[in-house]
């Protein structure tokens, strides 16, 4: 799958005149307006659906009362290892706090 991923040359190795290098751009022309976000209290099982059926790489993890930004979650911090590294960490976590 990655070899069919399209890649753009690395940006140290593109050359830029110095008035390039100060330059703004607009990349409204990139953007998607219309994204699918999360709130820190989404379930589980609903993000992963969102990753799975709608074939995102990435969300942005909302506050749910301000709608700030509060991170942004993805695909690969849903992976197999991740989860159980993930899950390692909350059982030790509650291990240590048992003990206090």
């Amino acid at each position: 799958m990655m070899a069919d991923y399209p890649r753009s040359d690395d940006i140290f190795k593109l050359e830029f005149i110095e008035e390039e290098k100060e330059q703004l751009m607009d990349l409204s022309l990139y953007m998607n307006p219309s994204l699918y976000c999360v709130s820190s209290q989404t379930p589980l099982n609903q993000v992963f659906n969102l990753f799975r059926t709608m074939g995102l790489r990435h969300l942005p993890v909302l506050d749910e009362a301000s709608h700030n930004l509060v991170g942004i979650v993805t695909r690969f911090d849903l992976t197999h290892e991740k989860l159980h590294e993930l899950r390692q960490r909350k059982r030790k976590g509650a291990t240590e706090n048992d003990h206090h």
